[in-house]
């Protein structure tokens, strides 16, 4: 599953028409995290997503969702990286 888009506002696009696009990616990341078997982090992740997302719809929150999104990113290509078989 490829990795979301980290999507930065420009100047024809307002923070309250991106954040449903980037809280969407959230939580697409989120169901990748799940998949790899990261359940508990996911569920934690997942809360705090909700509740930036549930908050102002301002700069605040789209910065704090964008990091979230980086964090979950990396999250999982550890993971995935960690279950590789190894060539020896």
């Amino acid at each position: 599953m490829g990795s979301a888009t980290i999507l930065s506002v420009n100047s024809d696009q307002t923070i309250a028409e991106a954040l449903p696009r980037l809280y969407r990616d959230v939580l697409n990341a989120l169901g990748r995290l799940e998949q790899l078997g990261a359940m508990g982090d996911a569920a934690r992740l997942r809360a705090e997503a909700i509740a930036a997302y549930s908050r102002a719809w301002d700069a605040t929150c789209y910065e704090r969702l964008r990091s979230q999104l980086g964090r979950i990113e990396v999250a999982a290509r550890d993971l995935e990286r960690s279950r590789r078989p190894r060539l020896v």
